[in-house]
């Protein structure tokens, strides 16, 4: 839903006439910023008990968590036993990464 919104703004932005120099298209400058990278994180082994909020307070010593999602089962809503762990910097993901890698809680 984000993304479509994102991409009606910059569709509606670049469709105002704006004077340019020898008529060179010019991007918006908010749009570019817009976006940002994050770095995700497999999370194996986890506990059936575990959860979201624990799965990323596990995680926030080492930086920004910025999403901590379990994966489950569609028809019995268990855990698979793995998730994901989204970081705002590649920096936060390696220093998670090399702390976490075979560290049973």
């Amino acid at each position: 839903m984000a993304m479509a919104a994102l991409r009606e703004a910059s569709r509606r932005l670049a469709s105002i006439s704006t004077w340019s120099p020898a008529g060179a298209a010019t991007r918006p400058l908010l749009l570019t910023h817009s976006r940002g990278i994050t770095h995700k994180l497999f999370i194996g082994g986890l506990s059936q008990f575990a959860t979201e909020d624990s799965l990323a307070e596990a995680f926030m010593r080492y930086g920004q968590v910025l999403e901590a999602t379990i994966v489950t089962d569609k028809m019995t809503s268990r855990s698979k036993g793995f998730g994901f762990v989204k970081f705002a910097s590649e920096e936060e993901a390696s220093k998670a990464r090399e702390e976490m890698n075979g560290k049973k809680k």
